[in-house]
């Protein structure tokens, strides 16, 4: 009776959510939008479902963007370019699940608009200030604290780098999302910084934004200051994610291929990181992976990771579980897509209790794939009475 009384208030409180929702184009029915919320409620355990297919336009999933997770609205956030092929895509791209459909934030800025500003910044937009195209991987995180997204990256292999000579400082950036206004963000000055190929996370806890590159950086929630830390690991094609159960920080992947893992050790007593410990799961064997694609369940504290099988030379990725306290990958024995390549995009919604993964590529469009995950069917709980 709990179970069925809280599900209502759930369908209750998604309904108004759908309802209120509003956006520049016309959004779904409210009775369109309920029966995506039922749906998301209702998907089968430990297997990805496709969610949403938008086929190629003018707009695509770019392998070299990150996504972060919108926890005040409910939408998945991409922001990021694959200027390798002189894509010029620097906006913020919004996915929201109750109506199955993206939206952008504005337009990209026009390759005459790009510049280095008086302090030494790149900057791009004629009526707004906007970031240059550029590579994310996984340095985009949403900061819930102050409702915006921090993108700490670097335009390094945007073409017109080569013709703007100009002494530039790459800043962090952040987004915020009420105004949708891009601002710069002051990295300490004592500190020489490279954010290229950066991992990020954000530390409920300490409400502070990790960003791992050349070492361990941090920025408050209430600050706009980032500082370095500590060391770390190389963190190129990685991605960092946040054990919310144990406060703990963990960097899944490498540029060459693991299946380690590497977790921040903090001092008990003044909370002050100690040293990274390199970890060998055991369990179910994972291949091993580069460029992941990671989230944190917050229901049932174990991280999801989706691994193409490039040792079996197949066209296909296997999703893996790994628990922090048993330190052991769990395969989904239906976990199975297409490959993803260099992806990182996927995060668990904590409105929905569901995991997004977003693939695809300029031939194929864009995919959102939805799972609802179950721990307890990789290992059930034995009983007395069990065989």
């Amino acid at each position: 009776m709990a179970h069925s009384y809280s599900r209502l208030l759930s369908i209750f409180f998604l309904t108004m959510l759908a309802i209120t929702m509003s956006s520049c184009d016309s959004p779904p029915s409210p009775e369109e939008q309920l029966e995506n919320i039922l749906e998301l409620l209702d998907l089968p355990a430990n297997q990805w479902i496709k969610y949403h297919h938008m086929d190629n336009g003018d707009w695509w999933k770019k392998a070299h963007a990150g996504l972060t997770y919108d926890s005040k609205r409910g939408s998945l956030l991409i922001f990021g370019s694959n200027t390798h092929g002189e894509d010029w895509d620097n906006t913020i791209h919004e996915f929201i699940p109750v109506q199955r459909r993206w939206k952008q934030h504005g337009s990209d800025a026009p390759q005459k608009s790009y510049r280095v500003n008086a302090a030494g910044n790149p900057v791009s937009g004629i009526d707004q200030v906007q970031p240059w195209a550029m590579h994310t991987y996984d340095g985009i995180e949403y900061d819930p604290n102050t409702d915006s997204i921090i993108v700490a990256a670097e335009p390094q292999h945007n073409p017109i780098g080569k013709t703007i000579s100009q002494h530039k400082v790459n800043p962090v950036w952040r987004y915020k999302l009420e105004s949708k206004e891009w601002e710069v963000l002051q990295v300490d000055s004592k500190e020489k910084s490279n954010f290229f190929g950066a991992a990020s996370a954000f530390d409920e806890r300490r409400k502070i934004l990790m960003i791992c590159s050349h070492g361990l950086w941090a920025l408050p929630s209430d600050n706009s200051i980032i500082r370095k830390i500590f060391n770390s690991p190389q963190c190129l094609h990685s991605s960092m994610a946040y054990d919310s159960w144990y406060n703990d920080l963990y960097i899944f992947g490498a540029y060459k291929p693991s299946n380690k893992l590497w977790k921040l050790q903090r001092d008990k007593l003044t909370d002050e990181p100690i040293k990274w410990l390199k970890i060998t799961p055991t369990g179910d064997s994972c291949p091993p992976f580069t460029t992941p694609p990671v989230a944190f369940d917050q229901q049932s504290g174990v991280f999801l990771l989706v691994v193409d099988d490039s040792e079996k030379n197949s066209n296909s990725a296997s999703t893996f579980a790994y628990h922090p306290t048993k330190n052991k990958y769990f395969k989904l024995p239906k976990g199975d897509v297409p490959n993803v390549g260099m992806n990182f995009m996927m995060t668990w919604d904590k409105i929905h209790k569901v995991f997004f993964l977003v693939t695809g590529d300029w031939k194929s469009g864009i995919k959102v794939w939805a799972m609802r995950f179950d721990f307890s069917l990789l290992e059930p709980v034995s009983t007395p009475f069990s065989q």
